[in-house]
């Protein structure tokens, strides 16, 4: 990995002012989306992933559900890419518009800048890191997953965690975060800014690159929190 001093990363981290333009929000202010009425699509554990043995056969299971509301509405589902054998996986909350058009993670502007990030450190996104989501199929207009729906694609979740073995992860937001705790209660700033474990994979807990291009007093604690998971990525050699 490439060596970055801690003012670069700083000086990349402030470095927003060209996504300062768009819609960053996830759809808090927007009206909330009517109930749908769901039909009987099987539960996750019925899915055959099992079976599953590499990355690709799982993301074309992925790409054919159903098992929740969300399959029925989407325009493609959005399995995760990136390394086969990651030094890093990044979890983010879901798809937005920009990757529900084109089924590749973190595409849009919260991509960009996450691609800073990752430089910061000296991580390859093509080499090193696989990007992947909590749920794999956009939510409408960006709200919050809901629990039936993130109760629906957590298997597939597990099975990419357990295919890529990756040496660390770095959960982005409150959602990923307590999905990978097992804490459905906790507050981010409690999780972020020290190290948890995942099946022995050690995880840092961080804030979503869109909530930091909302308020940039969230780039210092995200800084530190980048800071923990290089000195992580050198302890593990």
């Amino acid at each position: 990995m490439m060596k970055n001093s801690v003012s670069e990363i700083w000086d990349i981290l402030c470095d927003v002012e060209d996504l300062q333009h768009g819609e960053y929000r996830r759809g808090r202010d927007q009206a909330p989306t009517p109930k749908r009425s769901r039909r009987d699509t099987g539960s996750a554990e019925a899915r055959p992933l099992d079976s599953v043995t590499s990355i690709d056969a799982l993301g074309d299971l992925i790409r054919r559900c159903k098992a929740c509301q969300l399959g029925s509405l989407r325009k493609n589902a959005v399995p995760g890419e990136g390394a086969a054998n990651p030094l890093v996986m990044v979890i983010g909350e879901g798809p937005g518009g920009g990757e529900d058009e084109t089924g590749r993670p973190f595409v849009g502007r919260a991509g960009q800048y996450l691609d800073k990030w990752l430089a910061a450190i000296g991580l390859s996104r093509e080499n090193e890191v696989f990007i992947g989501n909590v749920i794999k199929c956009r939510p409408p207009n960006n709200r919050d997953p809901e629990a039936e729906e993130m109760e629906a694609c957590l298997p597939y979740l597990l099975k990419q965690i357990e295919l890529l073995q990756p040496k660390s992860i770095l959960c982005l937001g409150r959602f990923a975060g307590r999905k990978i705790s097992g804490d459905e209660q906790a507050s981010l700033s409690r999780m972020r800014g020290s190290l948890h474990s995942f099946k022995n994979i050690p995880v840092v807990v961080t804030y979503h690159p869109s909530a930091v291009l909302r308020n940039a007093e969230l780039r210092r604690p995200v800084w530190e929190d980048l800071q923990l998971l290089k000195n992580l990525l050198a302890d593990l050699g």
